[in-house]
Order: structure tokens, then sequence, then C-alpha cells
């Protein structure tokens, strides 16, 4: 393929390579042809395909594994952190669709953490709800949230594929305006890792946060385990 202009041929090389990533040529997560094989279907040095191929990892476009291969980069979404602002509102911030996947609805026994925080009586019990979230498709968040009985209603509802804080906003008046967020880092279990598409003992980052409405009163407990290289927290 002839190369005109005034450009080096590595970087031509490397915008011709971001167009056809950028058309679905060479798609997320695919693997592309040797340096050798690039040499040949493009007809340039060798020198010239490392060239372009270090530019567009420069670019976070392509990632190099040794022994492996050149990989396109997998898209990573990413979002500030915001004090109980939902996952679907955050996502549609930054352009892409969220949706949800209930895994288990029930109500059960408390956490020593759900009792501290919720201020339960002795003997309550708690909602649960666990949900896998995606964001155009792809599965990049494990979300357990814990509500007091008094959520009980939660039960009924269908909460796939929608807020559950957006329901709550809407549909019972349920404002949470504040939350005390930590994070930190851990690991996927196999359940875990089935869920989020990923391999046992894959790093996630966990955040922990407790949620209250607009009269201050502590309504959720809510753990993310977010897989770090599809999704980016900014603080």
């Amino acid at each position: 393929m002839p190369f005109e202009g005034e450009l080096p041929l590595y970087q031509q090389l490397a915008e011709l390579l971001k167009e056809e990533i950028h058309a679905g040529r060479y798609k997320q997560g695919q693997k592309l042809p040797t340096e050798l094989e690039l040499c040949e279907l493009y007809h340039v040095s060798r020198n010239t395909v490392r060239g372009a191929l270090q530019q567009l990892e420069k670019e976070n476009l392509l990632l190099r594994q040794q022994g492996k291969g050149t990989f396109v980069c997998k898209k990573k979404y990413s979002h500030h952190i915001v004090p109980a602002r939902s996952f679907t509102d955050m996502c549609r911030e930054i352009g892409c669709k969220a949706d949800a996947k209930v895994i288990k609805s029930v109500i059960k026994d408390p956490t020593e953490e759900d009792i501290a925080f919720l201020d339960l009586r002795p003997g309550a019990k708690i909602i649960a709800i666990e949900r896998i979230r995606y964001t155009d498709g792809v599965p990049v968040e494990l979300e357990i949230s814990h509500f007091p009985e008094f959520f009980s209603f939660l039960l009924d509802e269908d909460l796939n594929h929608c807020s559950m804080l957006g329901l709550l906003r809407e549909k019972y008046g349920v404002w949470f305006t504040k939350s005390r967020i930590s994070l930190e880092v851990t690991f996927a279990s196999y359940e875990m890792s089935h869920y989020l598409a990923v391999q046992k003992e894959y790093p996630l980052l966990l955040i922990n946060s407790e949620l209250s409405d607009q009269n201050g009163m502590p309504g959720c407990r809510c753990v993310q385990y977010v897989v770090g290289d599809k999704f980016k927290m900014i603080l």
C-alpha cells in the first residue's frame, strides 16, 4: 500500500492502523498480525512497523504481551466517584449504555457491618440484592446492596435493566443524598469470575458505600466489585 505525504512512514502506518481499529477491522482484544505479516500486508519495513506499533502503544490503543503478541486494547469506561450517584447516571454521562441483571434478591440475616450502620434491632433481617452491572453489554461490576426490612417492597420489583436508586427516587420518594465510601483491592472468587467474565483471583476494585437518605437516615450498604481493566474510577 503506497504512503504519501511529509509524515514519517511509521506515523502514516500508525494512523492507518488506528483508522482500521476504529472501523472494526481489528476488534477489541483481537491479536494483530505479526510484525513480518504486517510488513507484507502494508509493504513497509520492519522498522516502520515497529515504530507504528510503539506509537499506538503510547496512545493506549495496543498492548504488547511478551511471548503472545500485540493486541487491540479493550475499551475502558471511566467516571468520577460521586457520593450517592447511580451507576446508570454515571454511564449516561460518559455516553455508554448501562444495564443490570439480578442474580439474587432475598431476605437474610445481617452482617455485623449491616447492624452497625443500619442501626438494626436484635433479630432484624435485611433485604439483600445482588446484580451484575454492564456497560455496552460488557460485565464490569458485581453490585451487592443491603437494605433494612422496610425496603422489602424491592423484592416485588423487577430490578433487571434499571437503576435501583432511580426507582427509589421516582417511585418511592427515597433519595440517597449522603454516602461514605472506602476503596480497596481484592481478588475474584470463582463465583465472581463467572459473573464478571474474568479469571479466578483476578484483581478487582472493591468499593464499600454507606448511603443515607434525604432525612439523614441510614438506608443502604452497597459493596461493588469492579473490573479495573474495563472500568476506571476517578476520585
